[in-house]
């Protein structure tokens, strides 16, 4: 939607809502019977749920829910009811986020060949003055970009096709690792290897929480002390008959202990309420993940946003600007007025999944420090999707292909979520702005406006003013106010305290 001017309307700042959920993970040391009685589990469990799965993908859109409760019984027959939710939940979530992905890549195809279209429109090395939308540089990318049309068009109506059917693609144990085994020599493995990394990403014991319930699991129960019991199915604890009791439960010699969080997980199992637990392979490792909602954490339902919201900016809030090396942050008051000078928290989001996690916890550290420093109520981030394909940001040349790296490179999903669960629990808001014109009003308004003889605002620190000024509602000007009548001139101080 466009105003007047020809700008986008931007959408109004909301409050990011956490459920409070939390999950710890622990490493489990596995004694001989103990990995011989789990590998036994993973590969029963693995075999229902890849068999439930193919099942629910072949109903399709035409899932009901007597389909659903005849998978249940048909799998409470082999196993037990609680391990037979839980695989039919599983399987229905991998269908629905299957679906989901489906769907977003459509969206994706579709945005690209309107692009392409419109940018074919234009004669070669023109700009059409009305859209302001440029031609290809030259006659040979315009080829290109024609083959690449006809290439695209050809995916999506495959795409459609398959989504009118209601055929979704799954792997279990995931795409990637899959493709590997056609290329094992590059990746460094050989077939041993690479079936034994497959078995470990295809195996996953899992066991919903029941509150009300003994620790508040009864298939996987962990004592306070940390026991780990496990209620085998039938037919494995039949197998396994000299080392289960009389109910089939089989106690590891491994404990569970948690390094992190462990006062809140012993008060919810001593409380007896839900707690989920998933035991996976990684490495050759086996780890232990518990999954609960604290009660002190559970938002109320109907919660007025609103409320929260003047809550939240009654102390100040602090704006920031995620860039590809840094966060740029700046404080700012109730009135929106920048206080001090701005903050640059360098990050380096380069090398492995691990190193670039700690990255954005050191960020969202240093974040929660500077708030509670400077007595802030609330963070504002920008909602950046980056749902641009290579088509919105430069199909070709090198340029192009190094923005697209950019900007991939850069885990705003990640990010979001990790300061919300983390300011969560340090008692601070995140409002989530919308991120349309934030750099180019910053360097309009506000970067010739807060510099000094000595400090020079970059273009990134105006657009953090932008940010927090836009999370402090829409009665907040993104532009700085205007001095009326014969005031002092910036920064000169008059008698009057200015």
């Amino acid at each position: 939607m466009r105003s007047a001017s020809g700008l986008r309307v931007l959408s109004p700042p909301r409050l990011a809502r956490h459920a409070g959920a939390m999950a710890l993970k622990t490493r489990l040391r596995l004694s001989e019977r103990d990995a011989e009685v789990l590998a036994g589990l993973g590969e029963f469990l693995d075999r229902l749920a890849g068999a439930d799965l193919a099942e629910r993908v072949r109903l399709g859109t035409g899932h009901t829910l007597e389909d659903f409760a005849r998978r249940k019984r048909e799998l409470s027959a082999i196993t037990s009811a609680r391990w037979a939710g839980t695989i039919v939940r599983g399987s229905n979530d991998q269908w629905v986020l299957a679906r989901r992905a489906q769907a977003d890549d459509l969206k994706q195809l579709t945005r690209a060949i309107e692009v392409i279209r419109g940018r074919l429109a234009v004669p070669v090395a023109a700009c059409d003055i009305k859209t302001r939308v440029a031609g290809y540089p030259t006659q040979a990318v315009r080829a290109a970009k024609q083959r690449r049309l006809a290439h695209l068009t050809a995916r999506a109506a495959r795409l459609r096709e398959q989504r009118r059917a209601g055929r979704v693609k799954i792997v279990r144990g995931g795409k990637r690792l899959l493709k590997t085994r056609l290329r094992l020599e590059p990746a460094g493995l050989d077939e041993a290897s690479w079936r034994e990394r497959w078995r470990q990403a295809r195996t996953r014991i899992e066991a919903d929480g029941e509150s009300g319930k003994r620790h508040g699991n009864q298939t996987i129960s962990i004592s306070p002390d940390g026991v780990v019991t496990i209620k085998l199915p039938g037919e494995l604890a039949a197998q396994h008959a000299d080392v289960v009791d009389r109910y089939g439960r089989y106690t590891l010699d491994a404990r569970a202990a948690f390094a992190h969080r462990d006062a809140e997980w012993q008060a919810q199992v001593k409380a007896h309420r839900a707690v989920g637990y998933t035991v996976t392979f990684e490495c050759g490792r086996c780890y232990l993940t518990a999954a609960f909602t604290p009660p002190s954490n559970v938002l109320p339902e109907g919660a007025d946003d609103e409320a929260f919201l003047a809550a939240a900016r009654a102390r100040g809030v602090i704006g920031i600007d995620h860039n590809a090396d840094h966060l740029a942050v700046w404080r700012l008051d109730v009135h929106g007025n920048p206080v001090g000078r701005p903050t640059r928290i360098e990050v380096d989001y380069a090398g492995s999944t691990s190193r670039r996690d700690a990255q954005i916890r050191h960020a969202c550290s240093a974040l929660l420090r500077q708030a509670r420093q400077s007595g802030a109520g609330a963070l504002v981030i920008e909602d950046l999707g980056f749902a641009i394909g290579r088509e919105e940001c430069g199909g070709c040349g090198r340029r192009g292909r190094v923005f697209r790296a950019t900007v991939a490179a850069m885990p705003t999903a990640k990010f979001a979520a990790r300061l919300l669960a983390m300011a969560h629990r340090a008692g601070l808001s995140v409002i989530v702005v919308d991120p349309a014109y934030s750099s180019r009003w910053g360097a309009q308004h506000w970067k010739k406006t807060t510099s000094t003889a000595t400090h020079q605002t970059s273009g990134h620190d105006a657009a953090a003013i932008v940010i927090g000024r836009r999370g402090q509602g829409p009665c907040t000007r993104c532009t700085p106010p205007k001095r009326e009548g014969n005031g002092p001139a910036c920064r000169r101080p008059s008698a009057a305290g200015h």
